[in-house]
């Protein structure tokens, strides 16, 4: 009985070898195809980790959708209300700046001063009206002369309700301005053409105007006060009576595409003065 029990334990012993070496033989005949298994299976186990954590994202991403977008609406507010205040600051600082120079012009001239804005042009430019955002409510009326910080004349108030004045600028079709010479004090009339050139027009052909003279508004106006700049001298031009008179083509001062603020004369309409 004991040498039967020793030869199946014998036995038992021979077939583990034998499948040890079976095993051992077949995982080094297939070693390469083992390992690409063994690391699919492992990237794999990596890909659904990185899906259930993907999945874990999106859900806490779903359940805090309220959040989120109230976060996101608190940054665009915030945003507005930046560049709104950004907008206002600059808007103080030229006002302030306008404010500056409307005080040396009143120094110098005596003249009161009033700051506004223009709220609309004539998109067309044909008509040269502006409207302005004061009205007969801040003392503004009709006639009132409208300039720059500089002095460069614009125009004139046309016509003024509550909260707001429609004015009328040097770009209007029928301009026609008394000026000045500031070099020579050369008198004679600015014109605006059908083709929109504004011309210097009645000038003596002895008269002593040059390129490059600035014109400015002179006292035989009845609507500007004297001393506006108008334009600059750019060039001779032909005249209708070659005899006698000779004409300039003129480059306006004004920039009219370009303005955003304006001041206001309230000393009301000039008066013709004699010279």
């Amino acid at each position: 009985m004991k040498q039967k029990n020793n030869f199946h334990l014998l036995l038992l012993l021979v077939i583990l070898i034998i499948t040890s070496i079976l095993l051992f033989k077949f995982y080094f005949s297939q070693e390469k195809t083992l390992k690409s298994q063994l690391v699919y299976s492992l990237e794999r186990g990596g890909l659904i980790g990185n899906y259930l954590v993907n999945f874990k994202n999106w859900t806490n991403d779903f359940l805090h959708f309220n959040s989120l977008r109230k976060q996101l609406i608190d940054i665009k507010n915030e945003n507005i209300r930046l560049i709104s205040q950004a907008q206002n600051f600059k808007e103080i600082k030229e006002e302030n700046i306008l404010l500056k120079n409307a005080l040396k012009i009143k120094d110098e001239t005596g003249w009161s001063l009033m700051p506004a804005k223009i709220i609309l042009m004539d998109p067309s430019g044909l008509t040269g009206s502006f409207w302005i955002n004061k009205g007969t409510e801040t003392g503004l009326k009709k006639g009132m002369n409208v300039i720059l910080e500089d002095k460069i004349l614009v125009g004139r108030l046309m016509e003024c309700f509550n909260n707001y004045c429609r004015g009328k600028s040097i770009f209007s079709p029928e301009t026609k301005i008394s000026v000045e010479d500031l070099r020579s004090s050369t008198l004679a009339i600015v014109e605006k053409d059908i083709k929109g050139n504004f011309r210097l027009k009645l000038v003596p052909y002895e008269s002593d105007i040059k390129i490059g003279d600035i014109l400015i508004t002179s006292s035989e106006n009845t609507n500007f006060f004297k001393g506006l700049l108008v334009a600059k001298v750019k060039k001779l031009g032909s005249s209708s009576d070659a005899s006698s008179l000779k004409e300039f083509i003129l480059e306006p001062l004004l920039n009219f595409s370009q303005i955003s603020s304006v001041l206001i004369i309230t000393d009301f309409i000039p008066t013709p003065r004699l010279r």
